[in-house]
């Protein structure tokens, strides 16, 4: 019980900024089963995040100011670690030269398509927030990070990972148990949810699980156009994957939202 309570910080610590009490030198064995707690932290993360955002609602800030301090804690809640990841991959994708588009994932520089992928996303989070907020759609902060988890477990129990990946993605990837990790979070994801849509109204139930399927599913051919076009991931592709899922479902419930629940009421 004790190595489950270690190995559950160790994810808080690589997922998050955020601090962990004392603990033992983890083992490259105990990095290999952090994936377990990766669904179960997100929705730690979403429910911090939905908490801050129906504070900040509560003292009345203005919708825009509201939505960029939301954007900014969600990077300091992770330290930026995704979205690096994000531009990195950005600038590999950028990269006309075979050769070139692996050197860019280890360049710790910033390049032009990578700053251009950084300010997209973040755009794209910001307008959709300001959304969230307008409707009071809180749930969808607290749903899209979890989902966003689940994509990068996938990505690491099915798809190949690249030779030349960093020690940390290397040690969770090769300790997956696939299937049973994917299942797990799976399962977390599904039981969480309908915990959920149990206090929610007939509408909002079926557009929410509509949501969460097509969001995932659209964040899954991501996930394996990264591993087609750079041979496998690594801890950027992991990154940018989990920046990509969010944004794609954010995007899809102000998608959802304005033509199917706009429409019904």
């Amino acid at each position: 019980m004790r190595k489950l309570i270690h190995r559950f910080f160790y994810a808080w610590l690589f997922l998050t900024r955020l601090p962990a009490p004392p603990l033992p030198k983890a083992t490259k064995e105990d990095w290999g089963r952090i994936i377990p707690y990766f669904v179960i932290i997100g929705f730690l993360i979403g429910f911090l995040l939905t908490l801050f955002a129906i504070l900040l609602n509560v003292i009345n800030l203005p919708v825009l100011m509201s939505s960029l301090l939301v954007v900014l804690m969600w990077v300091l809640l992770t330290g930026g670690l995704h979205m690096d990841g994000l531009m990195d991959t950005f600038d590999g994708i950028g990269c006309t030269d075979p050769k070139r588009k692996t050197e860019a994932l280890k360049d710790s520089r910033i390049g032009a398509f990578g700053a251009m992928g950084g300010i997209f996303v973040i755009l794209f989070k910001l307008t959709a927030l300001t959304t969230v907020f307008l409707n009071g759609l809180y749930f969808v902060i607290l749903f899209s990070i979890p989902v966003a988890r689940l994509t990068a477990v996938y990505s690491l129990c099915f798809l190949n990972k690249r030779n030349d990946a960093s020690r940390g993605s290397s040690f969770i990837a090769e300790g997956a148990k696939k299937p049973f990790d994917f299942l797990f979070n799976l399962s977390v994801l599904v039981v969480v949810s309908l915990v959920y849509l149990f206090f929610v109204t007939s509408i909002f139930k079926w557009w929410t699980l509509l949501l969460i399927v097509l969001s995932f599913l659209i964040s899954l051919i991501f996930a394996h156009a990264l591993s087609k076009y750079f041979e496998g991931h690594s801890g950027d592709t992991y990154g940018a994957l989990i920046e990509l899922s969010e944004v794609t479902f954010l995007i899809l419930a102000i998608i959802l939202r304005s033509g199917f629940i706009g429409q019904l009421g």
